[in-house]
């Protein structure tokens, strides 16, 4: 079947993936809300720790984005496949070590981020399980990298409606206990979420051989695909992992603030998602056209494209703030009925309208500059923004001036706006074009 490569054909498939995933997460959070306030606490803490780990996972998948699109661009698909094997087969290993890191250290782990006593064993009891999901997720990311390379995204759209239909299910099942199984509780969500990730992964696999037309002797380690991969993905992968460290030490401060706000912290999280994924499936549509232009030398192009794809989501993002933020009491009324979490989330989501707006801006520049081998830059930027301005603020605002949870997301705001700045000079400078050299020397 013929792939389709432009913007809306990329951004409305990819769009409607990301609502559906995000409802995955929405169902396990509403459905554990109906069980405990304190269940949603639990898996909040240990899918901090878990995308901590997973963030791993982008080194391989975002260098194979970034590679197969450009290649695919510069018509050179049998070194794309090329990298879609050797992807496959460095995830594969990274997956395995990292499910088994997370499950033997799951105690070490959660006492770090000072997870109260209330919290505990059901954050284990999540972290151990889903964290086992990680190596059906890591040979995941690498497929539909692929495929929304190659402009097959609606593939990748038409699964993730039909695992959510699976997830809720699995989870009506699981946490209460239907249809003669026991009331499993947040144990139940987890291993719904499990046994949905097994099966996506299959099917993902299936698309490999039958859409792609990968065949399985292309499905081997490459050196030299190997270490391209590595030079784009290491950076993203660092930046993501500052990002996941940064949240991870501003976990602990939250924590130590009480449950409550643990779990307000998760609520406000969860309907963040809904307003962000206008960026992500922007950022994404907008990356996979940056690769191809890039494929062919149309430098002009990938910099006006990029730049107004960015103004257009600016002004949706602003729009969806304040949609939130004026029915926030209705919102948060579906997840809760404590009224400490309801005023403390509504007045934090407030700032959100500063906070997506800058991390609007960086999703969409960041891939961009990704797609054109520029990944330096973001990594130190992420240094520089989230360990020394977003962990510092967060513990004077919200621990030593006592502003709570309100001062922790004035901090993150304050990262993702100095980022975008830094991000929006980085690629009106234009000096990203000198980074795909590579290009004209792989056969």
């Amino acid at each position: 079947m013929k792939s389709k490569r432009s913007f809306k054909s990329l951004f409305w498939p990819t769009f409607i993936e990301l609502i559906f995933f995000m409802l995955m997460g929405t169902v396990d959070t509403l459905m554990l809300s109906n069980y405990s306030d304190y269940a949603v606490g639990s898996v909040g803490n240990a899918n901090t720790l878990i995308m901590m780990f997973a963030v791993l996972l982008l080194i391989v998948s975002n260098g194979v984005a970034v590679l197969v699109s450009q290649y695919l661009g510069a018509k050179k698909e049998e070194v794309a496949h090329k990298m879609i094997g050797t992807g496959l087969i460095i995830n594969f290993v990274v997956g395995f070590l990292l499910a088994s890191i997370l499950v033997l250290s799951a105690d070490f782990l959660l006492k770090i981020v000072h997870t109260e006593l209330v919290l505990f064993e059901n954050s284990k009891t999540y972290l151990s399980v889903i964290a086992i999901s990680l190596f059906f997720v890591a040979m995941s990311n690498v497929i539909t990298a692929s495929l929304r390379a190659y402009g097959f995204a609606k593939y990748i759209t038409l699964i993730v409606i039909v695992a959510n239909i699976l997830n809720i299910i699995g989870n009506y099942v699981l946490i209460y206990g239907y249809l003669g199984f026991p009331s499993l509780g947040v144990y139940g969500a987890a291993l719904s979420t499990l046994g949905v990730r097994i099966l996506m992964m299959i099917t993902y696999f299936i698309l490999l051989f039958s859409v792609l037309k990968v065949k399985l002797k292309e499905i081997r380690l490459n050196k030299e695909s190997a270490q391209l991969i590595l030079k784009i993905g290491l950076p993203s992968a660092a930046e993501s992992w500052t990002y996941t460290i940064m949240q991870a030490v501003i976990l602990g401060m939250v924590n130590s603030l009480g449950a409550d706000f643990t779990t307000a912290r998760t609520y406000i999280n969860t309907i963040l998602t809904y307003i962000y994924i206008f960026s992500v499936a922007t950022a994404s549509a907008n990356a996979v056209m940056t690769g191809y232009y890039i494929g062919e030398r149309n430098y002009v192009k990938a910099y006006q494209q990029t730049f107004k794809n960015m103004i257009r989501n600016f002004f949706i993002i602003i729009f969806m703030t304040l949609v939130v933020n004026l029915s926030s009491k209705y919102i948060l009324g579906i997840f809760t009925t404590n009224t400490i979490i309801i005023e403390t989330a509504r007045k934090i989501l407030w700032i959100a309208i500063f906070l997506e707006t800058g991390r609007s801006i960086n999703l969409i520049l960041i891939q961009a500059l990704r797609s054109a081998g520029d990944t330096t830059f973001p990594l130190i930027m992420a240094l520089f923004s989230m360990l020394g301005v977003a962990i510092p603020v967060a513990y004077l605002l919200g621990i030593t001036l006592s502003l709570g949870l309100f001062g922790i997301y004035i901090a993150y705001a304050c990262d993702e706006l100095i980022r975008a700045g830094f991000m929006f000079f980085r690629w009106q400078s234009r000096k990203w074009e000198a980074k795909s050299y590579y290009l004209e020397k792989t056969a």
